[in-house]
C-alpha cells in the first residue's frame, strides 16, 4: 500500500527532483562533487563519477580522484582545494582525465568555498569537444601563419565603416618599416604608393566595392632606405545580409624579383630577336627528306646558290663539302647523319666548302634536328660559317708556337716533344738515334761590331747551312741565343759524328761580311748517343750539351764524342752541377762557418782576447759537411764566389755587432780573385763597414791572395785602399806563391802578411824553405807588417818559426777548426774562469 502521507509525499518529491537533476547532468556532462577539509569526507554525484571514469556509488579517496588528473593536474587541484578552504579562493581551469575505458577527456573544474566548516564544492563539465575544435583552431592559425609569414604574404583588413586599415607585422616589413601594430588609413597607405600608381590603386579599390569583382593589382612602394619594391595585392569584399559592404581584406606579397627577372627575360628576348635578324652565321633548313626548305642571305653568298634554285635541292648538292688535306674525298653528309640518328652532328676539323662559283671557303658548322610537338624528326637546320681567316691565322699561331721566328727552325718546346717521342721509340723498339748540341763560337763578335740586325742575319744563314747538312727526316732547332741542336734519327753514333764533323768543318768556313769586316763564325759540337740506355731524354740533352761546352772549352771548332769512361768529361760536368748545389745552398742558408784561431808565436799564449780566421763549410741536405776546396773553384767559375763572400762578409759583421759577447780582437774573412772585380762587392762592403765604425772595424781583416792581386792589380789596390780608409786590416795571403811577391807590397798597402804553407811544412828539412821565410820576415819587418805562418802542424816547425822572428801562427797543431758558434758560446765561460 502506498504511503501517502504529507513527508512521504514531500520525501518521494525530493527523489524525484534528485533523478531529474541527475539526468540533466549527464546529459549536459556535467558533475559535481563536495570535500570536507576539516573531516576529508567526500561526496560525489553519479554524473562526476561517470565523468572521471568511476564506479557509480562507490565514494574513493581524495588521492584516487585527484590521481585520474596526473601528476600535474592532481598537484594543481591539490593546491586549489587547500586555498579555497583556508582562504576562500575559487578557481576555474581546464584540466586532462584519464577516464578509464573512455579514453583522457578535457573537463573544465570549476571549485570555491560552499558554506562553513570549510566545505569545498567542485563542478565538472565535459568540455572535450570544444578543447578540440580550439585547438585545431588554434593549429589552422598557426599553420596560416607559417604560411603568410614564412612566404612573406602580409595579411591586411580595410574596415569600411572606420575607413581604418590593420595590417599584420608581414605587411610592415613588406613596405620597409618595422612592425609596431598600429592602425593607418587609405590614404596613409595610398602615399606609400609612388605616385603613377596611386590613381591606378584607387581605381582598383572601386572597381571591387561596385563590381563585386576581386581587388587585384601591382603597385611600386617607395621603402625609407630609397629602394623600390613592386608588391602584389589581392583581396575580397564582405558583405552583409544586405548586399552592403562591410570590409575588404586580403593579402600582399614581393614580386619585385619575379618582375626584374620578366624585365630581363623580355629584353633578352628582345635582343635575339634582334641577332636573329642581323645574324652574320649562314643558315639552312631542309624538310625530313634532306631537300632545302630555306636559306638566309649570307648561306647564299657562301654556298652561290640563290634561294629560288636552291629550294628543293638535296642539301648536299648546296652545302657541298670535302677535306682541306685531300679533296678527293667528301666528308660525312652532316644533314643526312642528323636525319638519320635524330642527334646533332658537326663536319670534322678541316672540312672545307666548294661554293658555286668555284670558291673554296674553310667552314664551321653545326647541325640539330627540327621536331614537331610529338618528338617526330620534320627536318634539319644547318649554321655555318666562313672561317677561313681565323683557320690562316689559327695555322700561323700554331706554327709560331712550335717554331722559330726568326730562322723558321722549330723552338724548344716543339724540339723537346720530338726528342721524348723519338726517345720513347728508342726506349720501344730498341732503335738508334743521334743528339747534337751547338754552341756558335764568335757570335758575340758579330753583334757587338755590326748590331743585332747583322747578328739575326748570321742566325739566319747558320739555321739554313744546318738544315742543309742533315737529312730530311732530321730535326734541327733553335733552342734560343745562339744555341742549335739536333736529332739524327736512326742514325749510329759513328754516323753521327761525321755528319757533326761536316757540320763543325762547313761553319768553320762560313764567314760574314759586314761593315767591311769579316767575321769567322764556327761552332762547338757535342755529340751523344739517344737511346734507351739514359732515364729520360732530358739526361741525353745534359750530356750532350755537357760535350758541347767541353769542345768550347778545348779550343773551339772542335767536335767532342760522348764516351761513358771520359774523365774530362765527367770533371766537367761535376763543376756544372757544384753550380746549382752552390746556388741552392745560398738560397736554404745551409752555408756555416768555423773558426781557427790565430795565435802569437812567442810562448803561444793569448791574451784572452779571440783571434782567429773565418773558414766556410758547406752544410749538404744528409748532414755532411763539405770544404771549400770541393766547392770553391766551381764557385769562381761559374761567378757565384762573390755571392759567396758577400755572405760570409755579413756574418763576420754581425758578429763584431754583438754586445755581451766575447772580445774579438781580429777576425780575418777571405776574399776571392772574383770578388775583387765585383762592384756590388765593393758597395756592400763599404755599407756593412760604415754601419760597423771604426772601433769595431779595425778587428776585421780581409785576406786576399797574391793570385787575386795578379789578375787584377788594380782592382785590389782601389779595393784595399777603399778598406782600410774606413778601419779594416788587409792580409796579403800565399805571399811568397808568385813570383813577384815583393813587387806587390810596393804598390799595395798591406797590413799583415801570411806566408804561403808550401814554405812551412818543410821547413825543417828544406833549407830554401828557411832561407824563403828568413826573407819574408825580413821584408815585413822593414815595412812594419805582421807575418802570420799557417799550417803550423808539428812543434819543431812552431820553434823554427819563432827563432826566425814569425808573429803569429796558425795550424792544427795550435787549434783544429771548430764551428764559431760554438767557439764564440764557450768564450764567456772561459774567459769567467
Amino acid at each position: 500500500m502506498t504511503d501517502t502521507s504529507p513527508a512521504a509525499v514531500v520525501q518521494q518529491a525530493l527523489a524525484q527532483n534528485a533523478r531529474f537533476l541527475e539526468r540533466c547532468s549527464r546529459l549536459a556532462g556535467v558533475g559535481a562533487w563536495e570535500w570536507q577539509a576539516d573531516t576529508g569526507a567526500l561526496v560525489l554525484s553519479d554524473s562526476a563519477c561517470d565523468l572521471l571514469g568511476l564506479p557509480a556509488g562507490r565514494v574513493p579517496t581524495l588521492a584516487a580522484l585527484l590521481e585520474r588528473f596526473g601528476p600535474d593536474g592532481a598537484a594543481m587541484l591539490d593546491a586549489a582545494l587547500a586555498r579555497a578552504a583556508s582562504e576562500g579562493l575559487a578557481w576555474d581551469v581546464e584540466l586532462t582525465c584519464v577516464a578509464g575505458a573512455a579514453g583522457p577527456r578535457v573537463l573544465r573544474v570549476v571549485g570555491g568555498p560552499d558554506g562553513e566548516g570549510g566545505r569545498v564544492g567542485v563542478v565538472m563539465q565535459d568540455v572535450t569537444e570544444p578543447a578540440g575544435v580550439r585547438a585545431e583552431l588554434e593549429r589552422t592559425l598557426e599553420r596560416l601563419d607559417l604560411a603568410t609569414h614564412g612566404g612573406g604574404i602580409g595579411v591586411w583588413d580595410l574596415d569600411l565603416r572606420t575607413r581604418s586599415v590593420s595590417w599584420d607585422d608581414a605587411m610592415w616589413r613588406l613596405h620597409g618599416e618595422a612592425p609596431h601594430g598600429q592602425r593607418i588609413t587609405p590614404a596613409g597607405w595610398r602615399r606609400r604608393l609612388q605616385r603613377q600608381d596611386r590613381r591606378a590603386a584607387l581605381a582598383a579599390y572601386r572597381d571591387a566595392l561596385r563590381s563585386r569583382t576581386p581587388l587585384d593589382g601591382e603597385w611600386h612602394v617607395d621603402w625609407p632606405d630609397g629602394s623600390v619594391h613592386v608588391l602584389r595585392g589581392s583581396g575580397r569584399v564582405l558583405r552583409d545580409a544586405a548586399g552592403q559592404p562591410l570590409r575588404l581584406s586580403g593579402v600582399c606579397w614581393d614580386v619585385s624579383e619575379e618582375r626584374r627577372l620578366q624585365a630581363q627575360l623580355d629584353e633578352q628576348h628582345e635582343l635575339l630577336e634582334v641577332t636573329l635578324q642581323s645574324i652574320a652565321d649562314a643558315v639552312l633548313t631542309t624538310d625530313a627528306q634532306g631537300r632545302v626548305t630555306w636559306l638566309n642571305p649570307v648561306a647564299q653568298r657562301l654556298t652561290g646558290w640563290p634561294a629560288d634554285e636552291a629550294l628543293g635541292q638535296p642539301a648536299a648538292r648546296v652545302f657541298e663539302t670535302c677535306r682541306e688535306d685531300d679533296g678527293n674525298e667528301p666528308p660525312l653528309d652532316p644533314v643526312q647523319h642528323c636525319l638519320a640518328t635524330g642527334q646533332s652532328s658537326q663536319l670534322p676539323p678541316g672540312t672545307v666548302l666548294l661554293g658555286r662559283d668555284g670558291e673554296r671557303r674553310a667552314v664551321d658548322d653545326c647541325v640539330a634536328p627540327i621536331r614537331g610537338k610529338a618528338g617526330r624528326v620534320l627536318g634539319a637546320v644547318l649554321v655555318f660559317r666562313d672561317v677561313t681567316q681565323q683557320r690562316r691565322q689559327f695555322d700561323e699561331i700554331r706554327w709560331r708556337a712550335s717554331h722559330d721566328v726568326l730562322t723558321g727552325l722549330v723552338n724548344r718546346a716543339e724540339f723537346g716533344q720530338r726528342l721524348a717521342r723519338t726517345f720513347e721509340r728508342a726506349r720501344r723498339d730498341g732503335s738508334h738515334h743521334v743528339l747534337l748540341a751547338f754552341d756558335l763560337d764568335r757570335f758575340k763578335l758579330v753583334n757587338d761590331h755590326g748590331g743585332h740586325a747583322a747578328g739575326d742575319t748570321v742566325l739566319r744563314e747558320v739555321a739554313q747551312r744546318l738544315e742543309a747538312g742533315v737529312r730530311g727526316r732530321d730535326t734541327v732547332a733553335r733552342l734560343g741565343g745562339d744555341e742549335f741542336a739536333a736529332i739524327l734519327e736512326n742514325c749510329s753514333l759513328e754516323e753521327g759524328l761525321l755528319v757533326a764533323q761536316k757540320l763543325c768543318d762547313g761553319l768553320d768556313q762560313y764567314r760574314f761580311q759586314a761593315g767591311g769586316q769579316s767575321f769567322r763564325i764556327g761552332a762547338s759540337i757535342g755529340v751523344a748517343p739517344l737511346d734507351g740506355r739514359w732515364p729520360d731524354a732530358e739526361a741525353a740533352l745534359r750530356e750532350a750539351d755537357a760535350c758541347c761546352m767541353l769542345a768550347k772549352e778545348q779550343g773551339r771548332s772542335r767536335v767532342q764524342a760522348w764516351a761513358p769512361d771520359d774523365v774530362t768529361l765527367r770533371a766537367h760536368q761535376s763543376e756544372h752541377r757544384w753550380a746549382t748545389r752552390l746556388q741552392q745552398a745560398l738560397d736554404e742558408d745551409r752555408f756555416e762557418l768555423d773558426l781557427q784561431r790565430v795565435l802569437p808565436a812567442q810562448g803561444t799564449e793569448d791574451d784572452g782576447r779571440l783571434r782567429g780566421e773565418l773558414l766556410l763549410r758547406l752544410r749538404e741536405r744528409d748532414g755532411s759537411r763539405v770544404l771549400p776546396g770541393a766547392f770553391m773553384p766551381a764557385a769562381e767559375r761559374f761567378h757565384i764566389a762573390p755571392r759567396i763572400d758577400r755572405w760570409v762578409l755579413r756574418q763576420a759583421v754581425a758578429l763584431l755587432q754583438q754586445d755581451g759577447g766575447p772580445d774579438i780582437a781580429s777576425l780575418s774573412v777571405n776574399v776571392s780573385a772574383l770578388t775583387l772585380q765585383d762592384a756590388d762587392f765593393h758597395e756592400e762592403a763599404r755599407a756593412l763597414l760604415q754601419q760597423l765604425g771604426r772601433p769595431r772595424a779595425a778587428a776585421l781583416c780581409l785576406e786576399i791572395t797574391e793570385t787575386a792581386v795578379i789578375t787584377r792589380m788594380a782592382d785590389a789596390a782601389r779595393f784595399i785602399t777603399q778598406m782600410r780608409a774606413l778601419g779594416a786590416r788587409i792580409a796579403l795571403d800565399d805571399f811568397g806563391a808568385g813570383a813577384s811577391s815583393y813587387s806587390y807590397l810596393k804598390a799595395l798597402p798591406v797590413d799583415l802578411l801570411k806566408i804561403d804553407g808550401q814554405f812551412v811544412r818543410a821547413l825543417m828539412t828544406d833549407p830554401l824553405d828557411q832561407v824563403a821565410v828568413r826573407s819574408f820576415v825580413d821584408v815585413a819587418r822593414t815595412l812594419g807588417l805582421t807575418t802570420v805562418a799557417e799550417c803550423v802542424e808539428t812543434p819543431e816547425v812552431l820553434l823554427e818559426l819563432v827563432r826566425l822572428g814569425v808573429g803569429e801562427v796558425q795550424g792544427f797543431l795550435l787549434h783544429r777548426p771548430e764551428p764559431v758558434a760554438g767557439l764564440l758560446a764557450a768564450a764567456p765561460e772561459a774567459a769567467a774562469v
